[in-house]
Formats: structure tokens, sequence, C-alpha cells
């Protein structure tokens, strides 16, 4: 293992210098593009064939063309046939009216020569002015040649000192030996002809190869042929120049169109010129920016490969660690860090700026140091970029980069205030954050748009703010919309276990901040419902088979106690205290009985082993009945019964003695534990297609239980047990209506007791269409017992 940890750190370490090697390879690429004239040149560079297709070359032609009509102009200025010629008048100087003097070449250039002026070795004006008395007399200038539109005066007449006429013409002249220097006196690899020919015949030829036909001049490498009887071009120049046309047509004495202009160059180079010169030095700088560029290219693929192996071998020699080794700057918070790197980098970006492009200023021409600048601003930020990048990495690698930042402790104390906040306090914060939103973008848009006019800049900020603001408005509706639908999956899971769905589990994967806290609540008490349900249903099933099994049980016993305390009571015993205990014992084994009868018919009942007998019963005469014989039993407890029934008949589908055994239950309930001298209240409606039986009462003894206790075997009201009752009438009720497909509910609110009873309504009749139907059927019952009763009396 620690010969592996040194195997990869002393290839980090390799990895580390080659990279730096990449890095310098690609920097030195970028300086021999740079300073080989590539910049702005591009990579299309590369693909160009030859220095004759370049656009270097067909500027330079253009430039020669231009210089060798400028020599035209100079030779009518200068020569006389065919040579320079010193002593030809070539301005006349006005001082005065009628003081004409004319000055030839000769005289302007002694003047100059007094005055400290003279030609250098490339034909350029030098020296040092001397001051004379006539420095400031002007006087009025005018070229003798009338075709001098390159000077810009022609025949006009213009106000100048003689200096400066000197200076001019002495510029001139430079110009001219330099032109004729490179075209006519020295061996050049271009070759031209200029001819114009007049109406008459008569050619003026302008050339610096006479020897030459026309067709030898097209025959070189690179030609242009312009003639002047058509608009059309023969060339095969990448690119001609704009103004060869231009220029042969200005320069035309004779204003005809017998003329033409014929310029080649020879792309063997047989002779060194500027053109020469110019094609070694193309190739050598077009092959300098190539070997520039893939350095740039060699050294970015393997500055970026080798940093990707590097941080690959990082991950692998950290898994070898125990321990990711952290240095002080990383045990920082991550945001500190950044600012940290960028407080660095500006720092020394102007250090590099006052003090470091001094230094490089003293090395470099000064127009290469605005590429130096650029390169050392890259270097910094690239230092400073890699040394803040590893420690982020390292960071990445310990788990501590999200941890460890300001960003996680401001989103856990946004968290813990969420969690601790109201829902009242985070829709007022949201609100309120919209509100500030709305109020910045729109005070931003009045800023942007209604203050600094219709310019297409404020145009662009004002639409990208309008996009920032419905952003912005967008985000804030989006929460407050989740927030309402989270809000509304928790109602809904709510109302699904108020229902009984006790399996109901919520998705709190979906669920945000308080919301999935909340969630988590609601599942963990549908859990505990759901196993304190089983357990329940569990217990109760063991507790129905214990009352079936023991009341079997006790029947046949209690049966022969009740028959020999019959027997005894049939003896006529006289003794008073004997046959008071035979009452009491009477009494109680009825009561026994009854209790076991009770047993037996909640057992039926819960577990649904009874045969129901449906048919069509009228629930509202039922309780009549029922209010009838319990009318009685309520008046030995001044009970006073009120009811509210309707005067329609309601069916409903049910077993009449099974439901009768119902009703009988909730009256002998209302008559044990209604406070006495009290009202009970029983009433029949109709809700939403329903028959609805209320009996409501105020009991006795505080009800300090749970409507769903009271319907449990042996609970009852009374928790003192002063009073007779077996608990199980409640029960029996509920599993006699359940079985019935109706609903039995028990309502408590302080000492009020309500019971209800709901069965669907199968219709609905007026009470004399019931009777008369009644009363049909009981005609016709009574009519089919009188003809039994004939058909008996016949066959006596």
């Amino acid at each position: 293992m620690e010969q592996n940890r040194k195997k990869m750190r002393l290839q980090k370490a390799v990895l580390s210098l080659l990279s730096l090697i990449f890095l310098a390879m690609a920097l030195a690429g970028i300086g021999a593009m740079y300073y080989n004239g590539g910049y702005g040149k591009g990579i299309s560079w590369v693909y160009e064939d030859s220095y004759e297709d370049s656009d270097t070359f067909c500027l330079k032609l253009g430039e020669d063309i231009r210089n060798i009509f400028t020599y035209i102009g100079y030779k009518d200025l200068f020569e006389t046939n065919g040579q320079l010629d010193m002593s030809k008048p070539v301005v006349r100087l006005t001082d005065g009216p009628g003081v004409d003097e004319d000055w030839t070449l000769d005289q302007i250039v002694r003047y100059a020569r007094v005055r400290g002026y003279y030609l250098g070795d490339n034909f350029t004006v030098q020296g040092s002015p001397m001051s004379m008395d006539d420095d400031d007399m002007e006087v009025t200038v005018q070229f003798l040649n009338p075709s001098l539109d390159f000077l810009s005066t022609g025949q006009m007449e213009t106000r100048m000192t003689k200096e400066e006429l000197a200076l001019d013409v002495l510029e001139c002249l430079g110009q001219y030996y330099s032109i004729y220097y490179n075209f006519m006196e020295h061996e050049t690899n271009v070759r031209f002809r200029v001819v114009y020919k007049s109406d008459e015949g008569v050619e003026t030829v302008y050339t610096n190869v006479p020897d030459m036909t026309l067709d030898e001049l097209r025959g070189f490498g690179k030609y242009l042929f312009i003639p002047g009887n058509t608009i059309r071009m023969d060339t095969n120049l990448a690119v001609i120049p704009e103004d060869a046309a231009a220029l042969l047509e200005t320069w035309n004495p004779n204003n005809n169109d017998q003329n033409y202009l014929v310029v080649s160059v020879d792309t063997t180079y047989p002779y060194n010129d500027s053109y020469s010169a110019a094609s070694a030095q193309y190739h050598s700088v077009r092959n300098a920016f190539i070997m520039g560029m893939g350095g740039v290219i060699v050294g970015f693929i393997g500055f970026f490969a080798t940093l990707v192996w590097l941080m690959f071998l990082s991950g692998h020699t950290d898994s070898l660690d125990s321990e990711i080794r952290l240095y002080p700057i990383d045990r920082i918070p991550t945001e500190l860090c950044i600012l940290i790197g960028a407080v660095a980098a500006a720092a020394l970006l102007i250090w590099g700026k006052r003090m470091g492009m001094m230094v490089i200023g003293l090395f470099v021409n000064e127009e290469h140091l605005p590429f130096w600048n650029k390169l050392l601003r890259y270097l910094i930020f690239y230092g400073c970029g890699i040394l803040c990048g590893f420690s982020l990495l390292r960071r990445y690698k310990a788990g501590t980069l999200w941890k460890g930042s300001l960003g996680k402790r401001a989103a856990q104390a946004c968290k813990t205030y969420r969690q601790k906040a109201s829902y009242a306090a985070g829709a007022a914060f949201c609100y309120l954050l919209f509100l500030a939103c709305n109020g910045f973008m729109m005070w931003l848009i009045l800023f942007l748009f209604a203050t600094r006019g219709e310019r297409i800049s404020y145009r662009i900020m004002y639409y990208v703010v309008l996009a920032l603001f419905a952003g912005i408005d967008g985000w804030v509706f989006h929460r407050l919309f989740r927030e309402s639908c989270q809000r509304d999956m928790l109602d809904q899971a709510i109302s699904t276990i108020s229902t009984g769905d006790t399996g109901y589990r919520l998705n709190t994967e979906v669920l945000t901040g308080k919301e999935r806290k909340m969630g988590e609540h609601i599942n963990n008490i549908t859990s505990g419902l759901d196993t304190a349900l089983q357990e329940k249903v569990k217990s109760e099933r063991l507790k129905a088979d214990l009352i079936t099994n023991v009341s079997h049980d006790i029947k046949t016993p209690l049966t022969s106690i009740i028959n020999y305390v019959d027997l005894l009571k049939r003896q006529k015993i006289q003794d008073p205290k004997i046959a008071a205990y035979l009452e009491v014992l009477d009494q109680k084994s009825q009561r026994l009985k009854t209790l076991t009868e009770d047993l037996v018919e909640a057992s039926k009942a819960s577990s649904g082993n009874l045969k129901l007998e449906i048919s069509d019963i009228n629930l509202v005469e039922l309780v009549q009945q029922t209010n009838g014989e319990f009318e009685e039993r309520f008046a030995l407890r001044r009970l006073e019964l009120i009811q509210d029934l309707p005067e329609e008949v309601m069916i409903i589908r049910a077993d009449g003695r099974r439901l009768w055994r119902v009703l009988e239950n909730l009256y002998t309930n209302a008559f044990k534990y209604a406070q006495e001298g009290s009202r009970v209240y029983v009433d029949v409606k109709e809700e939403e297609d329903t028959a609805v039986f209320t009996m409501k009462n105020i009991s006795e003894k505080p009800l300090n239980i749970s409507p769903d206790e009271l319907t449990e075997r042996f609970v009852r009201g009374d928790v003192a047990r002063t009073t007779e009752g077996s608990g199980l009438g409640l029960s029996i009720a509920r599993s006699l209506t359940q079985l019935q497909n109706g609903q039995f509910k028990i309502i408590i609110d302080g000492d009020l007791f309500k019971a209800q009873v709901i069965f669907p309504v199968k219709r609905r009749e007026k009470k004399a269409e019931w009777l008369a139907e009644e009363a049909a059927a009981g005609d016709e019952m009574k009519e089919g017992l009188d003809e039994e009763q004939g058909f008996a009396a016949g066959s006596k």
C-alpha cells in the first residue's frame, strides 16, 4: 500500500511538471502567432496556398500600380526627353503684381540645401532647418505641369512660404528617385507598360521593359491587363486592385479609349527585390504561425489532459489515504476562499499593470506591449484560478465544499426559520418579497426606459429587465402554488384518513420544508392507527369468541336454575324471608337470562350470522308505534316525549323485527339513562335521499366517554353502574343496523346524547295513498280469510 502511494505521488509530480510544460508550449505558440503577424488573420491564413494569392501580395501590387502612375506624373514634371532635367522650370512664384519668377528644379534643390534639407539613403527628406529672413514670407505658387493632381494643386494658385514649397518639391523628388530606382534602374520582378494613343496614332509609352511584347508581359506568373476600350479585365490575380482602372483613366491625356495597362510579376522571383523578400518573409511567418498554432493546440490538449489525469490520480491517492489532507486555506468558508482568490487576482492585476509591465517593457518592443499585457493578465487569472480550483476540489473530496460554506449556514438558518414560522408568516414573507421585487423592477424599468431615451442598448436592457421581472414573479407564483398544492395534499391525506383508511400513506418525497415534516407526522399517525386498529380487531375477535362460548355454556345451567326457582315459588313458602330471597333469586336469574340472550344476539349480529327478512317498511309508522309503546314507561320517570314526524310516508328496505329491536334498544337506553324530568326528542327527516331517525336526550350522568366507546360491548354511560343494564344495547343496535345496510351514529355534545339511524329511501308517498294501499291489502286478506272460513263451514 505504501509503495502504491509513493508511485502515485511520483506520477502526480511528473504530471504537474508536464502540465506546466504544456502550458508554456501553448503560451509560446500564442506568442509565435502574435509576433509573426497572425493576430486578426484567423485560422484561414493556414489554408492559403501561396503568397501570390494572399491579400498581402494584392495590396502590395496595388500600391506599386499607384507608384507607377505617380512616376508617370513625376516623369512629365522632372524629365526632358526621358532624362532628369534639373534646369527644367517647375513652379512659378508671384510676389506682388507683375513680379513673376520661374524656379527650376535645381533652384529649388539648392534652396532646400541652404535651408538644411537633403535626401537620405532611402530617399526621404532629412535635415535640420536653418532660420532665414524670408521664413514667414508667403508667395503665390503655381505648378507649371497642369496634370499634377497628386500634389493637390494643379493649375490652382496657392499661398505658401518658399520653405514649404522646397519641402513639397523635395519630397516629390524623393518619391521620384525611389520609384525610378526600384522599377527603372534596379532589376525588379515587376514589369509594367502603360500606353496612351492619340487620335492621330501617336503613342505615349511608359514601361520598364521596352523590349518585351504584350504577350510576353502577360505570360508571367501573376498579371493584370486593363484595356481602355472595354470594362473587362484580363487577370489571374486573386483580388484586383480597386483603383487600377480609375488611375488609367485619370492619367489619360487624349480623352479616348486607345490605352491600356499591363502589369505582371514574375513569381519565380529571379531578382532580389521587395517582392522576393516579402515572399520569403511571408512563407517564414506563415510557417512560424502554423508551428505556433500547432504548439497552441498540442499545448492546450496536453495541459487539459494532464490536468484531468492529475485530478483522476488525486482521487485514487485520496482513496488510498485514510483522510483527505486539507490546508489552512481549505478550512475557511467556501465563499471566503473564492473571495480571497478574486481579491488576490485583483491585487496582482494592479501590480502587473504598474510594475510588471514596466519590467516587461525593458525587454520587448513597445508595439508588443499590449500582447504581453494580455498574457500577464491571463497568467494571473490562471494562477489564482488553479489555486482556488484545487482548493475547491479538495473540499469536494473531503465533503466540505457545501458543508463548510456560508450558503449552507444561510440555507440552514432559512430552513430553521421556515420550520419555526407559521404558515401565515411564510405567506406574508413571500408576499412582501413579491412586492419588493415588483417595486424594484418597476423602478428599474422606469429608470432604463423612461429617463434614458430610445437608444437600442437601453431598449435591450429594458427587455432583459422585463424578462427578469416576469421570471421573478413567476418564481414567486410557483412557490406559492407549490405550497398550496402541498397543503391540498395534506388536506386530502387527512380527509382520507378521517374516513377510516388507516392504510393511506402520503408521498413525502414531493413535499418540502414544513409540509414535509407535517406529512411525516401524518404517516406516523396513520401507522399508529393502523397498528392500533389491527390490535383492536384481534381483541374484538377474541372477545366475540369468548362471549359466544361463555353464553352457550351459561345457557344450560341458567335454564335449570330458573326452573328450580320456579318450582320453589310454587311450594308457597310461608317464611317471608325465604320468599324474599326467592324473589331476588328470580329477578337476578331473569336478568342473567336476558344478559345471556343479549350476548348471543350481539355475537350473531357482530358476526353477521343472522337471517334477515328484508321488506318494505314504513319508518314513520314504525317510529309512531314505538313512541306509543314507550310513552307509559317514559311517564314513570317523568320523561316528556317530543316527536317531529313528517306527514309523508317514507318507505325503506329493512328487516322489520330487527329494526324494531334497534329502536327498542335506543328507547330503552333513553328510559334508563335520560335525566329524570327532561325531554326526549324524536324526529324523522329526509336528507339527500336518506331517511334519518334521530333521538336526543340529556344524560343523567356525565358523559365522559367517546361515542365509539359507547357502542362497544359491556360499556355504559353510567360508569358507576348504579342502573341496571348489560351494556350491549347500543352495540346490538349498531350491529343490526349495519347488517341491514344502514348507518348508526352516536353524537355526544357535553351531556347531550344524540343517536341516528339512517337508511336509504326507496320511495315517498302521501299518507292517504299509503292508507289506501294498506286498506286494500287488508280487504284482500279479509276476503281470503272469509273464503277459507266458508270453505270450512261447507265441509262441516
